[in-house]
């Protein structure tokens, strides 16, 4: 049975238990398809982080009837594009392709996701590969920044806490046995998600699914996943690097949580742009740093709260003072009228600008069903954030602008006349 989510999206479950959702829109000439399973880097087993993102890469070397070779060619022979992305959360595969491509795109990725080879020599040389990307991804100072900061935001080292990409230790370590009993674990069709937006008719495209996923038996997954708790404290990662890079960890909301629409309006207005308060009184007054940023990272049961700045040394403790203060005053003030409004602006432009494409259709609805979590409408999403009031800003202030549980990360030249306490 096809359920009717909002005009034009739809939701099906298969009888093993995979749920396949989508929305037809008319007007397109193409499909943005994906196959999303409910695992990620926080379940990889404690001694293989990146075991999520190493079978990732994987799977688009060879099945049992393609070569990496043919994938790529089949999916060029229709003018289509295809990739893959790992998460914390969640593991993706898309393809987008003109509308009369949609059978091969389903064809191909069902083949990806459900009859990977897991050829030894392969997974030889994706390994060289992960490791040349870890690399590379260590000389970039946002992403190396960012992934130190990471690892201490959380207690007890909770897995959000590692690296999607994993260690060079593990990635070097890690077996094709080990790869093929993660996939064989977490890869059933009960745990994904088949989402399809653009040009494809409801029943066409659930009768298509299901042709090549119904073969799958229906066998449950069990995630073991405990909810993290925000790690207070200031640390110094001494790096030599041109500036000192600054993160400020407070508690967020749940990706499902009510509450996710006021913060992102409190976010908006604290940090969320280049009219932002934070953006104003440290660049466009101060001048003392090029990028200014907050946003709020949500997973299915937590929150994170993030303000980033890259300043120069001698100016780490100015900036600090400026961010702490404005939080302060932001708990205590609140924000006023024109804010509220302004911001509430700024997220219905984002809104519809995210939802443009097939491919962000897509991953709203993919990211939304594999998680759980209520599939709205972008009717509905408006609703919503137009309803926002001050009682609502004052309620999410109050949970959320914590200056006593603050994580304070400072990574670059932090001994060399840097001050954050």
């Amino acid at each position: 049975m096809i359920e009717s989510l909002y005009p034009g999206a739809f939701r099906a479950t298969l009888e093993n238990g995979l749920t396949v959702i989508g929305e037809e829109v008319p007007s397109s000439l193409s499909v943005s398809v994906g196959v999303w399973i409910r695992v990620g880097s926080r379940d990889d087993p404690p001694d293989r982080p990146g075991l999520a993102h190493f079978l990732e890469h994987l799977l688009f070397k060879g099945t049992k009837r393609r070569d990496a070779t043919r994938i790529s060619e089949e999916i060029d022979a229709v003018g289509g594009y295809i990739n893959g992305a790992t998460g914390k959360e969640s593991t993706f595969y898309y393809a987008d392709v003109p509308a009369d491509g949609l059978p091969v795109a389903i064809d191909v990725l069902s083949d990806l996701v459900q009859h990977p080879a897991f050829d030894p020599a392969e997974v030889e040389k994706e390994r060289g590969v992960i490791l040349e990307e870890i690399r590379a991804h260590d000389d970039d100072p946002d992403q190396y920044g960012y992934d130190l900061f990471v690892s201490n935001l959380w207690k007890d080292s909770h897995p959000l806490s590692r690296p999607v990409l994993g260690t060079r230790a593990t990635i070097r370590d890690v077996s094709v046995e080990e790869i093929a009993a993660f996939h064989r674990r977490y890869y059933r069709p009960a745990n994904m998600v088949v989402v399809g937006c653009g040009a494809l008719n409801r029943e066409g495209f659930v009768e298509l699914v299901a042709r090549h996923f119904s073969a799958a038996p229906a066998e449950s997954v069990s995630l073991d996943r405990t909810p993290p708790q925000l790690n207070p404290g200031r640390n110094r990662h001494p790096r030599e690097i041109g500036q000192v890079q600054l993160y400020f960890g407070l508690p967020g909301s749940t990706a499902g949580a009510e509450d996710r629409f006021p913060l992102e309006i409190v976010n908006t207005v604290l940090g969320g742009g280049m009219s932002s308060r934070l953006f104003r009184l440290i660049r466009e007054e101060r001048g003392l740093a090029y990028a200014v940023t907050s946003s709020v990272v949500r997973y299915s049961d937590a929150g994170a709260w993030i303000i980033y700045a890259g300043t120069a040394p001698k100016n780490v403790g100015t900036v600090t003072d400026i961010t702490l203060t404005e939080l302060e005053r932001l708990r205590r003030e609140g924000i006023s009228t024109e804010e509220l409004a302004r911001a509430k602006a700024k997220l219905r432009g984002h809104l519809v600008l995210g939802l443009e494409t097939n491919a962000g259709k897509a991953s709203r609805l993919g990211d939304a069903a594999i998680n759980g979590r209520e599939i709205l409408s972008p009717q509905e999403i408006v609703r919503r954030v137009d309803g926002i009031g001050q009682e609502d800003i004052a309620r999410v202030l109050e949970q959320f602008v914590r200056p006593e549980v603050i994580n304070l990360a400072a990574i670059g030249p932090v001994d060399a006349g840097s001050q954050t306490s």
